[in-house]
């Protein structure tokens, strides 16, 4: 009797073990594609030289990896509940994997949690979430480069000089490094005007700009602190007249701040490297897919451009780089 209670009993335990696995499978939907990643970006690469260059790099990552992958993004990066959406509209669709680029620090938690929990891997790129959800993460030590920012900036201009901090959307985790980094270099050394946001957009960070100058008669520098900005920004200082004579020190590459280098309205341009953060996002993806453990962040760094180092070899490969270099 003591046998046929102990058989009854495993017979239990393997039928409650059958029904959860059923109920887990049941929850988790169909089986995940393979080969199948997203990657969601903050705004399309179309509009955007760095998402771009991050795009090329995912895409040969992709080849190289044997991935296939389609790219989605929201209207502009201040869409954060837009970016949630496709997140969870590309989990349902059941890929292997999502690369992220988390526009909001905070509010991308949950769906990252979301994702994880259905067997999708998920890489963060450039942009990063409140919690270690995320599988890995791949990007620039924003704060770093914030300091390298700041540090550019004093070079240039007197102690106790007034500076303008431009940045672009709050909540990001790469402009809340940037200021945090930026600020800490520059405490107690510089008068600060104060901190606007531009939404990215360069019309509004012209505007901005623009507004700082007409109330600022001796600024002695801006910091600009992405690509948008970087733009509105310039745009505003060479209408002033100002050029040369108010530092602009910014974040981020294209053909238009390169040229703004060279005429002297950039002093310095504090550049990444998104070419590598798509490439090495989709390395991780690899990983993880083969059962291995990628490393839980990569910092693919940054670099202080300016006149005199544009033309350096090594600065040239990452100021024009090329797919699969």
């Amino acid at each position: 009797m003591r046998d046929r209670g102990i058989f009854v009993m495993l017979a239990l335990a393997l039928l409650a073990a059958l029904v959860v696995t059923i109920a887990y499978r049941k929850e988790a939907g169909p089986q995940l594609d393979k080969k199948k990643v997203v990657a969601i970006f903050k705004t399309s690469g179309t509009a955007n030289a760095f998402w771009a260059s991050v795009s090329d790099g995912v895409e040969s990552g992709a080849q190289d990896f044997g991935l296939d992958v389609s790219f989605r993004s929201p209207r502009d990066e201040i869409y954060v509940d837009e970016q949630i959406a496709i997140l969870r509209g590309a989990v349902a669709e059941r890929p292997a994997a999502i690369v992220l680029a988390a526009s909001d620090y905070q509010r991308l938690v949950e769906p990252v949690r979301e994702a994880e929990a259905s067997g999708v891997k998920v890489v963060c790129v450039d942009s990063f979430i409140e919690s270690d959800d995320a599988d890995a993460k791949v990007g620039t030590d924003n704060f770093e480069a914030g300091q390298e920012c700041g540090q550019a900036l004093l070079r240039q201009i007197r102690p106790g000089a007034r500076v303008a901090v431009m940045s672009y959307v709050q909540g990001s985790s790469t402009a809340i490094g940037r200021e945090s980094g930026l600020l800490q270099a520059l405490d107690r050394k510089v008068a600060l005007t104060g901190t606007t946001y531009s939404s990215s957009d360069d019309s509004i960070a012209y505007r901005q700009a623009k507004d700082v100058l007409a109330r600022e008669p001796t600024l002695g520098a801006i910091a600009a602190l992405n690509l948008p900005t970087t733009l509105g920004a310039a745009r505003a200082l060479v209408e002033s007249g100002r050029q040369g004579r108010v530092v602009l020190v910014v974040f981020d590459n294209s053909p238009e701040v390169m040229r703004l280098i060279e005429q002297g309205v950039i002093q310095d341009a504090i550049v990444q490297k998104p070419f590598n953060m798509g490439y090495l996002s989709m390395e991780a993806v690899r990983e993880l897919l083969d059962g291995k453990r990628p490393k839980r962040y990569t910092n693919t760094g940054s670099v202080d451009v300016d006149k005199a180092n544009m033309f350096d070899p090594e600065n040239q490969k990452l100021l024009f780089p090329v797919a699969g270099q």
